[in-house]
């Protein structure tokens, strides 16, 4: 049995308080959910003396509220995957979210969890045994990244199932620190640095995610490949953006958004579909499309799956999604 080495627990009543607990403590550590915090402490590559509870702390739900460009959706960060999954108003980030692990996980995890989620490594979510007899990694008390074989170079992989979904919908983030709020666009939140990806500063609280309303006709598919149909990590994620007519061949949208998630530590928002844009979406442009994202995607071998194979399927994902969001068919969630 993996056992957790000792910590004090700070229950926070509201960000503020949150906030002012991991900046007045050696060594803390946020945790909601804990369903990835917790396995990593227990595998002893987190080992922090003082973990700030935030169960109590942030806001849940969602609202609606006006933005400069629109309607905008206040996520709360504390809202629970199985809660998000539910949503009613942005149904592509349900599915999303309802891809996530299994229930169990679901009815624990976050969105400001997912979100924040740790890059993951084959090399490195392991127990401090086997990466002791592995003599470590670049990423954990090591110096030499094993997937790319070099010492300078961390592409533990960024795993969440929302990012990608959040990315193509255009979200920005509330951020509490001691210096008070700020937004940021969800776009600018990572780096491809397995070993630091994310663009935040020491203690900072993410509060609630800022999503803008789809409008009319806009239509998302989320697909993800996985080992089982359930609980595992992806290998490969694709969500995709637009509007779409829904009834045959129509021009590509003006807002066509692609990003594939899994493969690196920084989920690919897809470049080069400008040129693209205003043309007839057949089935000629499908194959076109797909050839770009293959073009774009190069898979890391830092999680399972050849990454050969898995570059070849983005561009089938996209192939299948655009065909049926084109033609108004229900997208599902596996490939």
């Amino acid at each position: 049995m993996l056992r957790m080495d000792g910590f004090r627990y700070l229950p926070a009543r509201s960000p503020d308080e949150a906030v002012a607990h991991w900046h007045g403590h050696d060594a803390a550590q946020y945790v909601a959910g804990g369903t990835d915090l917790l396995p990593n402490v227990k595998h002893r590559i987190f080992k922090p003396r003082h973990l700030v509870g935030l169960a109590g702390a942030l806001p849940r739900g969602w609202e609606t509220r006006p933005g400069d460009a629109g309607e905008m959706l206040w996520i709360g960060a504390g809202t629970t995957l199985s809660a998000l999954a539910r949503m009613a108003e942005i149904p592509a980030l349900a599915a999303a979210a309802g891809a996530v692990a299994g229930p169990q996980i679901r009815n624990m995890g976050t969105l400001g969890g997912n979100i924040l989620l740790d890059t993951r490594c084959l090399f490195y979510n392991q127990t401090e045994a086997w990466r002791t007899s592995l003599g470590f990694c670049l990423k954990a008390e090591g110096t030499w990244c094993h997937v790319v074989g070099g010492p300078k170079t961390c592409v533990a992989t960024q795993s969440s199932d929302t990012v990608p979904m959040l990315l193509a919908l255009n979200a920005s983030i509330r951020l509490l620190g001691p210096d008070g709020l700020r937004e940021l666009a969800l776009r600018d939140l990572y780096r491809f640095n397995g070993m630091d990806h994310l663009q935040i500063r020491p203690g900072e609280l993410l509060t609630h995610v800022i999503v803008p309303l789809p409008g009319p006709g806009l239509r998302g598919s989320y697909q993800k490949l996985r080992t089982r149909g359930a609980i595992d990590f992806p290998q490969l994620s694709v969500a995709i953006t637009g509007t779409f007519q829904g009834h045959g061949v129509s021009a590509v949208s003006p807002d066509l958004e692609i990003v594939v998630g899994a493969v690196n530590p920084q989920p690919k928002a897809i470049a080069g579909l400008d040129k693209l844009r205003g043309q007839a979406l057949d089935d000629a442009m499908l194959d076109q499309i797909a050839d770009l994202v293959v073009k774009r995607t190069r898979p890391q071998a830092s999680t399972h799956g050849d990454p050969a194979w898995r570059r070849q399927l983005a561009g089938v994902f996209v192939k299948r999604a655009l065909a049926r969001l084109r033609d108004g068919q229900a997208v599902p969630v596996e490939a």
